[in-house]
């Protein structure tokens, strides 16, 4: 639906915008409410996605070089053992860095990882990509 809209400068033509309680004008008296909810959780969730960026880098860094691997395999390898373990990526990357520092990687993620290279590797090889 398309409201006509006086051209800025016109004088007299703002009548209907007064002493109506109703309409438009109420409707989007909750829009600024609901839109800055919205760009705080947007701007916890960017918070949190550059907070976790670094140890993401790190587990990336940990995956290519244990499977020999590009870093595009290496996410696509911690993307789908997430999707596959409904675990954040963030999770599975810091407990793949903790492994580094003497940490014993959890038996589940070892499998759930060589299981992601599994998958990953062979999507790459059957749509003629390379894995490396």
């Amino acid at each position: 639906m398309s409201l006509p809209v006086a051209p800025s400068g016109s004088a007299g033509h703002d009548q209907g915008s007064e002493g109506h309680g109703q309409g438009p004008e109420a409707a989007d008296e909750s829009l600024p409410a609901a839109e800055a909810r919205r760009l705080r959780e947007e701007v916890a969730q960017l918070r949190k996605a550059v907070e976790s960026r670094p140890v993401i880098d790190q587990a990336r860094g940990v995956l290519m070089a244990s499977w020999r691997c590009g870093p595009d395999t290496a996410w696509r390898i911690l993307v789908d053992t997430s999707q596959h373990t409904n675990t954040k990526v963030r999770e599975i990357a810091a407990l793949l860095t903790r492994a580094t520092h003497d940490r014993p990687l959890p038996g589940w993620l070892r499998r759930a990882v060589s299981a992601s290279y599994v998958r990953v590797t062979r999507a790459a090889r059957e749509n003629g990509l390379s894995a490396k």
